[in-house]
């Protein structure tokens, strides 16, 4: 197979592979590919989704503008990150996030008021928030499936909470990283 340089865009309809060649039997195996719907599709690979224009709410409570992820199947979200977009002001108070399965669900990242903001009166832009995922049993009897696994396409949703009411909404991206197993 020869080597070519290309100096403009290439195409393909039916995705693309990247291989090597086995020096003995000179058999190929596929290293990586990338479908034709531009998502590299080999185990393994780490992957990063986005939900974006999650804003705080000008009451207290939940964001009125939950964001949601389509999780893809055979997947596992290994990390979650809360990045500042837009900056939010409230009264004194606390800004705080859940991520789930449901619209205010708590079951990949727990419930946690006050770590975005506590007792604070802002959050500046460009900051990043690190929330821990939730652990399934690890020593039980019967170990349980883990959360962030998704046998099928399902949808997360990212919600940003307030204890007291704002007067700029701000914005926030949650950034997922997951990586697919099958």
């Amino acid at each position: 197979m020869a080597n070519t340089t290309f100096t403009g865009a290439v195409r393909s309809e039916n995705g693309f592979k990247v291989v090597s060649k086995n020096a003995t039997t000179g058999a190929y195996t596929d290293v990586a590919s990338i479908a034709s719907t531009g998502i590299v599709t080999n185990k393994y690979v780490k992957h990063v989704g986005f939900a974006t224009g999650v804003t705080v709410n000008t009451t207290a409570g939940d964001s009125p503008a939950i964001g949601e992820f389509t999780q893809p199947a055979n997947t596992i979200i290994t990390n979650i990150k809360i990045f500042c977009v837009t900056a939010p002001v409230i009264g004194t108070g606390d800004i705080g996030y859940e991520v789930g399965t449901s619209s205010s669900g708590a079951q990949i990242v727990a419930a946690v008021t006050d770590q975005i903001l506590d007792g604070g009166t802002t959050v500046v832009v460009g900051n990043v928030t690190l929330p821990s995922l939730v652990t399934q049993t690890e020593s039980g009897t019967t170990a349980p499936a883990s959360v962030q696994y998704a046998s099928a396409e399902r949808t997360i949703y990212c919600n940003i909470t307030n204890t007291v009411d704002a007067t700029t909404a701000g914005s926030f991206t949650f950034i997922i990283e997951y990586v697919q197993v099958a």
